[in-house]
């Protein structure tokens, strides 16, 4: 898959995640991709606790966008 977005010249969106909250979360976990690609939010000491939030490959955020177009 040839992507031209670039976070920088080592690093394309296929190696970028994103934190999505509930209840936008909600709609992604409908596509067969979501369980296997997707990292369930875990606070650790400090950090705020999120319900039902994951790590969504960018990815996967810019195909269900351009789905909508």
């Amino acid at each position: 898959m040839d992507n031209t977005y670039l976070f920088s010249s080592s690093t394309s969106v296929d190696e970028l995640y994103i934190l999505v909250k509930w209840p936008f979360v909600q709609d992604l976990m409908e596509y067969d991709w979501f369980r296997a690609e997707c990292l369930l939010y875990q606070a650790f000491e400090e950090q705020e606790y999120l319900d039902s939030a994951y790590f969504v490959p960018l990815r996967r955020i810019y195909e269900v966008k351009n789905e909508d177009s």
